[in-house]
């Protein structure tokens, strides 16, 4: 099983006064020709939030007219700068993202290891959050599968990211200890994989292990690259090997000229 992840692409509709705004829409489109151009492809593609920069209806249908070009299916998770309803309508048909009670939590059951989506978005901040309400969907969608090995992929970390100048990304870091809490009580959980911090970051949790993919655009990206990286769109590309239950991870560039 090989995932590709990326995250923070923050579309939005081109803008004449903020070229950063176009420059976007052409780097998820170098990372499709590069993914379509790779002589091993991923099995999916993981984004873990912030696809777009507004969540409006005509931002996710140009994040579709080039996600759909992709010859492998792709998942999302809910980030600060999304909105569920509109991701749902606009993106469910690539991957199968759905609500439940409203909230952006579902899971993949179509590889070796099973993938759930958590919705870590706080209605009134761009920080992170939870609530009984989700923390229990989760606990009961880990419940379903006990023996399935499993990974988690969510927008905000619930941990504390050291190299940032904001190391917390809860807006309550009781409700990420809660949070944590769940994921711990399921061992079959073997990673986490995030966002939001626009950087490269890993992270060792209690049974598993963390990682956050830097933002796929340069103009957001945060932390330091070496030069071969840095001037390009960044994910990461993770592999499953089932016998010692993880999964090997390494950050690539996309390049369509080097795949």
């Amino acid at each position: 099983m090989l995932i590709a992840h990326i995250s923070d692409t923050h579309i939005s509709a081109p803008d004449p006064e903020e070229p950063k705004f176009l420059e976007r829409i052409r780097t998820l489109e170098t990372f499709v020709a590069h993914i379509n151009a790779l002589e091993e492809k991923p099995d999916l593609v993981l984004h873990t939030g912030d696809v777009t920069h507004g969540g409006t209806p005509e931002y996710y249908a140009i994040v579709h007219s080039i996600m759909e070009k992709l010859g492998v299916p792709s998942y999302f998770s809910l980030g600060n700068r999304d909105k569920a309803a509109n991701l749902v309508a606009g993106l469910g048909d690539l991957g199968g993202a759905k609500l439940a009670d409203g909230f952006l939590i579902y899971s993949i059951d179509d590889f070796p290891v099973r993938l759930v989506a958590m919705d870590t978005q706080h209605s009134e901040s761009n920080m992170g959050s939870t609530c009984e309400k989700r923390l229990k969907i989760l606990d009961e969608l880990l419940k379903e599968q006990p023996d399935t090995p499993t990974a988690l992929f969510m927008h905000h970390p619930p941990f504390e990211i050291t190299t940032s100048k904001y190391r917390f990304q809860f807006e309550d870091m009781e409700l990420a200890e809660q949070l944590l809490e769940v994921i711990g009580r399921h061992k079959q959980v073997v990673h986490l994989f995030g966002g939001h911090a626009h950087r490269h970051y890993t992270y060792d949790l209690v049974g598993c292990h963390a990682t956050l993919v830097p933002s796929l655009p340069v103009d957001n990206r945060l932390g330091d690259f070496e030069d071969g990286l840095k001037d390009h769109p960044l994910y990461l590309m993770h592999r499953w090997h089932p016998d010692t239950r993880s999964f090997e991870s390494a950050l690539h560039a996309a390049d369509v000229d080097k795949p």
